[in-house]
This record gives structure tokens, C-alpha cells and sequence, in this order.
């Protein structure tokens, strides 16, 4: 983008690209500080609301919390007639347990004269590449210069921000 020679104090009313970004860049500063304004009030409200609807909310069978409004609210589009805390779960896994247990199986199944193989098909040998191993190497002499590029390409990526004044 080329700038003009335009003084800096004319840069607000000026038709050049100075004045066009300074006026994306003012705009864009003042949005993002109303949304984060607005995304800290929202939190407080959701964490407040969440105790409520703990506190006071009916909880049904799935574990859920629900508080019904007095009257249907409308807001642009939509409407609703209270709100919910919905509770949902989310399946992990326990790696450490599976090892126990594994290991445990593997026991029983030798003194069973069987063949113990839970812990190896829960746990299999997988070839993992070693970062570190690369540059032990490297300091060596064992790599060069070229192979440690192409083992650890560059990339470029941008973030937006603001400069500091």
C-alpha cells in the first residue's frame, strides 16, 4: 500500500490510504473494546445465572437445571420461556487404570498358562519421533545443515494486533 506525503494532522478528513486505514484502524480498536466489554459482562451474568439456576432451578432427570420464566421473553427473533443449566457428559479415558488393569489380565491369563496379551494390545510399541534425538545428531555431525531444514521447516503465519503506542 503506498502512503501519501498528506501531513499527519489532515490524516482524519484527508482521501488518502492513511487516512482510510487510520479510520478501519480507530474503528476496529473501538469494537473490539465493546465486545470485550460486553463478553466480561456477559460472563459475570452466565456465572450468576449458573449459581441460580443451581441454587433455585428444578432438576430433572438427567441432571439438568431449569428455571421458567414468569412470561415468554422475546428478544430480536427468538423467544424463550426460561433457562437451563443442561448438563452433558463427556467420555475420557483413564490411561493409567487401563495399564492396571491390563497388567493385571496379563497376570492372570500366565497363571492360567494362557497368553497374556491385553497389555500389549492396549499399549503397543509405536514409533514416535524424537525432536531431540534431531539436534543430538545435528551437534555430532551426524545431520547437516540441510537435512535439519527439512526435518524442521520454517512456517510463516501472521496474528493481528495492535502496535503499542
Amino acid at each position: 500500500m503506498d502512503f501519501s506525503d498528506a501531513p499527519a494532522g489532515s490524516v482524519l478528513t484527508a482521501n488518502t490510504p492513511e487516512s482510510a486505514f487510520e479510520r478501519k484502524a480507530a474503528q476496529w480498536a473501538l469494537i473490539k473494546a465493546r465486545v470485550d466489554t460486553q463478553t466480561t459482562l456477559l460472563n459475570r451474568l452466565r456465572d450468576d445465572m449458573t449459581a441460580d439456576l443451581r441454587e433455585v432451578g428444578i432438576q430433572d432427570e438427567k441432571g439438568s437445571y431449569l428455571i421458567e420464566l414468569p412470561r415468554p421473553l422475546s428478544v430480536g427473533d427468538k423467544q424463550f420461556k426460561g433457562m437451563k443449566l443442561e448438563r452433558y457428559t463427556i467420555q475420557g479415558s483413564d490411561e493409567d487404570e487401563a495399564e492396571v488393569i491390563a497388567r493385571d489380565l496379563d497376570v492372570q491369563a500366565k497363571e492360567q498358562n494362557r497368553e497374556a496379551v491385553v497389555y500389549e494390545r492396549l499399549f503397543p510399541l509405536v514409533r514416535q519421533f524424537d525432536a531431540q534425538e534431531a539436534y543430538v545428531l545435528y551437534q555430532e555431525g551426524m545431520l547437516t545443515d540441510e537435512q535439519m531444514d527439512r526435518i524442521f521447516p520454517e512456517t510463516e503465519g501472521f496474528r493481528f494486533k495492535r502496535v503499542p503506542a
